[in-house]
């Protein structure tokens, strides 16, 4: 059990992803493990105890973080279009006229909801534009750069106006074909895994405390909130006096110095630990220590005042660092790929590598911490089974083929 990451699966394919609960580690059933199996029970049954007193706690927060990273925003977004298009498909006005309808009512409530992704997907461009700009990255300018060539911006508008004029099977295509693009560039900012390492067995790795778990979960939640209070005193920035902006960032300052100060507190916590000493441990470390640093940067930048893209990729800077991506291996079998090499070769060794408390992709909705899983079919001319890409890309390079032989 370490510090919350968002978890995307092995492969680059946009696979939906889910908030999970900690996972308990599978007994081995060897005779050497059977007399440690009483003590390692107990062990266990503490942790489970210790980390009930918090789980309410937690599930409230992990609510709030589908506005965190870049990774879990983009999924956010890909789900809401796809929440559109599924609304659209239960109206039955497809192909009447604009005014021989009776659902300008559900039509107006589904484009405004476009109206809201529309500037949420301009304020996710914007700071990543930002975020690249402090540190640039190869995944984030590709899929920056595609976002721009696409005009998304544009396209969503233009959808909302499509919702409004009842053009349905249109309107329908269009959202279907944005929620997959969103989850696909959500994919793109993440490095595949590499190719398995050697094989591991068993490893037995320490956890960090629940309540040292919940102390971080605060301090992302409110480190989000902060980046959302400082882009609303950058957009007040033009009605506000001198003194009024330089309050207002003054306070923000202050704010971003207390999480600073709770985070260095947490990893001073940490290096208290017995098994301080551990690899895990010294990563989880390294990433508290870290992200402390880049606040105090953040607390710097808009003590100037600044409340600009400068603060703003400064404070989402840490906020990647507090929820790391990485990817999963598919398979309990993998090896030892990834960024936590060894440990492969049994279900058992994989489990013990892997953070037990895992914030997937996607982010959690209202009341449950499971996303279900999707998948995309074709809006009109389905017929017949839906293939997965790649066969479908198969069989047409087939039967082209085959219609050219004959």
């Amino acid at each position: 059990m370490g510090i919350p990451q968002t978890t995307l699966k092995g492969s680059n394919r946009g696979d939906q992803a889910q908030d999970e609960e900690p996972q308990q580690e599978q007994e081995d059933t060897t005779p050497q493990a059977d007399e440690l199996v009483d003590e390692a029970i107990e062990v266990q049954q503490e942790l489970l105890d210790d980390f009930a007193k918090f789980s309410d706690e937690i599930k409230k927060l992990l609510v709030a973080f589908e506005n965190s990273t870049f990774v879990k925003r983009l999924k956010a977004a890909s789900r809401k279009q796809i929440e559109i298009a599924v609304d659209l498909n239960k109206l039955d006005t497809f192909g009447l006229a604009k005014g021989a309808t009776d659902n300008e009512v559900d039509r107006e409530r589904l484009a405004s909801l476009e109206d809201a992704e529309l500037k949420n997907v301009s304020t996710l461009m914007q700071d990543m534009s930002a975020y690249t700009d402090r540190r640039p990255n190869e995944n984030y300018l590709r899929v920056l750069s595609e976002m721009e060539d696409s005009s998304i911006s544009k396209q969503i508008s233009e959808l909302a106006k499509s919702i409004k004029r009842n053009f349905i099977g249109q309107s329908t295509i269009e959202a279907e074909y944005w929620a997959d693009t969103l989850d696909r560039w959500a994919e793109q900012l993440v490095d595949p895994l590499p190719p398995p390492g050697g094989g591991g067995g068993l490893m037995e790795v320490p956890n960090l405390p629940p309540e040292l778990i919940v102390r971080v979960l605060r301090v992302i939640n409110r480190e989000i909130k902060l980046r959302e209070e400082t882009r609303e005193a950058e957009q007040a920035r033009k009605v506000l006096n001198a003194d009024k902006y330089y309050e207002r960032s003054e306070s923000l300052s202050d704010t971003q110095y207390d999480l600073a100060e709770e985070t260095r507190e947490i990893a001073n916590e940490i290096r208290l630990l017995p098994e301080a000493n551990t690899g895990f441990i010294q990563e989880e470390l390294a990433k508290v220590a870290k992200a402390a640093e880049v606040m105090d940067e953040a607390e710097s930048i808009l003590a100037r005042p600044e409340t600009g893209n400068e603060a703003i990729a400064a404070i989402t800077e840490a906020i990647e660092i507090l929820l790391a991506v990485k990817r999963e291996p598919n398979s309990p079998s993998g090896g030892g790929g990834g960024n936590t090499p060894g440990g492969g070769g049994s279900a058992k060794g994989l489990a013990s590598i892997l953070s037990a408390l895992r914030l997937k992709g996607m982010g959690d909705d209202s009341g449950t911490a499971f996303i279900e899983k999707r998948s995309p079919k074709q809006a009109t001319g389905k017929a017949g089974r839906v293939l997965p890409e790649e066969f479908r890309q198969g069989l047409d390079a087939y039967f082209n083929v085959l219609e050219g032989r004959q």
